[in-house]
């Protein structure tokens, strides 16, 4: 038996159902990598289980990851309280990982979309990642500052839109490199749902293709939880 924590992904939650598909399609993917470890989900609205259903099932010690991609109110208000709510309820001990994002790893998941429809590296290829945004422009803001960090190896200009509290696609694409013939979008977000299929819209109108799937079902990602949780050396 484990002496290592339990993880709990602990996810915003959508109205679609594609968003709980996508995140446990990321633990099922997390499971594998960690056969020794339980591994369960929870939603912050929406989808069961709730933090409070999910406590039930908790061993004597749990680390909640965020499945979130920006430090934004979510991670800083609704994840705290979520996770006092698991260890009032399951009387273990409940820690708590930082949220998913800002790091590497997402882009390596972006990657991984672009090459699964093989798109490879190519320095006059632009890759823009679309996020959803937030009305917290700061935590938008820490895409770009990752791109800037970790810049991707091959590749022509890579930029970041936003749904909200960021550059719009349109914005984006008047900054383009003359040298840039090519502009992907990668949806930068968890799941599927409707927030992608506005971003799909909006790529379609700006003459811009957008990849399949989205950053959940990625291996880059299942890392990266495992990397937040403890697993995996930093």
């Amino acid at each position: 038996m484990s002496t290592e924590p339990d993880i709990v992904l602990l996810a915003h939650g959508s109205p679609d159902p594609r968003h709980a598909r996508g995140v446990e399609v990321l633990a099922d993917h997390v499971r594998t990598l960690v056969p020794h470890r339980p591994v369960h989900t929870a939603y912050l609205d929406h989808h069961a289980p709730t933090p409070q259903e999910a406590a039930a099932g908790l061993g004597t010690r749990a680390v909640v990851v965020p499945v979130l991609l920006t430090p934004a109110f979510h991670a800083k208000v609704d994840v705290p309280a979520a996770v006092g709510v698991m260890a009032s309820g399951s009387g273990s001990e409940v820690g708590v990982a930082p949220a998913l994002g800002p790091h590497r790893l997402l882009l390596d998941a972006a990657e991984e979309l672009l090459a699964a429809e093989g798109i490879h590296p190519d320095p006059a290829t632009a890759v823009v990642l679309y996020a959803a945004g937030s009305s917290d422009s700061e935590a938008v803001a820490t895409v770009g500052h990752t791109i800037a960090a970790h810049p991707r190896t091959g590749w022509g200009f890579w930029g970041v839109a936003a749904l909200d509290g960021g550059a719009t696609m349109e914005q984006v694409l008047r900054t383009m490199p003359d040298e840039v013939e090519r502009t992907v979008a990668v949806p930068f977000m968890v799941a599927e749902g409707v927030l992608r299929d506005r971003m799909a819209q909006n790529c379609g109108r700006a003459g811009v293709t957008m990849v399949s799937g989205a950053l959940a079902q990625t291996g880059a990602m299942a890392q990266l939880v495992l990397e937040r949780a403890g697993s995996l050396p930093a």
